[in-house]
């Protein structure tokens, strides 16, 4: 069992996670990114660069990024992982395509700037359509091992091919919408899959870091009404039953 005080990191983009009072009953720092400009899809060097500066130098052990339009930040996470590592990414998306013109990272094109990090050896990418891979370019595609699904016996093949520490990045549109609720679309993973393939990765391989986003983008109003309230119930119901997986895990080592 993992018992660092602090392990847990909420990013606070735009109060998504702040509502979720179950999860916050762990013990957490929050760090507020609120008042930096240009954070939501697409992202500048400078609101990079303060993202960073926020989240700090030493490595982290748990983050929860909030919605999938901030999923970039988890190219500054894995970026902070100084041995070689394979990031074992899940998400119904392939985040591999180029940013548009003056913007340094986008939350659909993060994953192309993590894969010329030196120290990332390869990607494991499980969940999305088969379709996503179509236009992928080819220096891409040599460092990616795609997986459609997860079932335990591909995982344990992938992991075959992998260097001994990892990276998780979880994106909650994997999961089918009765599972969690997300502002994209969505794949039909159930956590009944997905957790098992989360204790297989702890079980076999030391886990230097994990991350976590897919929050819905609701409108202050929506917290008032069934559905609004229903999304941060299923959601948050989804984060506490990641976040157990991995802290139970005897595996999981936090960085420091």
């Amino acid at each position: 069992m993992f018992t660092g005080s602090k392990v847990i990191t909420l990013l606070n983009f735009d109060d998504t996670l702040t509502r979720q009072e179950e999860l916050r009953r762990f013990p957490y720092e929050l760090i507020d990114m609120r008042d930096i400009k240009g954070t939501r899809l697409y992202c500048g060097q400078e609101a990079l660069d303060q993202i960073a500066a926020r989240l700090g130098k030493g490595k982290r052990g748990i983050t929860f990024i909030g919605s999938g339009d901030f999923h970039y930040v988890s190219y500054l996470l894995a970026a902070s992982i100084a041995c070689p590592f394979t990031l074992i990414l899940f998400d119904y998306h392939i985040d591999l395509y180029q940013a548009p013109q003056g913007v340094a990272i986008s939350c659909g094109s993060w994953l192309a700037r993590a894969l010329e990090l030196p120290t990332l050896q390869k990607a494991v990418i499980i969940g999305p359509r088969p379709v996503s891979l179509q236009g992928i370019a080819p220096h891409y595609l040599a460092k990616l091992v795609y997986l459609p699904g997860a079932r335990l016996s591909m995982i344990r093949q992938a992991l075959k091919k992998t260097a001994g520490t990892v990276y998780i990045s979880i994106d909650k549109d994997v999961l089918s919408p009765q599972e969690a609720i997300t502002n994209w679309e969505q794949g039909s993973m159930t956590l009944g899959e997905l957790l098992p393939a989360l204790r297989e990765i702890t079980r076999q391989k030391n886990v230097a870091g994990a991350d976590v986003c897919g929050e819905p983008c609701l409108h202050p109003l929506d917290y008032l009404r069934p559905a609004g309230q229903e999304a941060i119930r299923k959601n948050a119901r989804a984060n506490i039953m990641i976040l157990q997986t991995l802290l139970s895990a005897h595996s999981y080592k936090k960085a420091s």
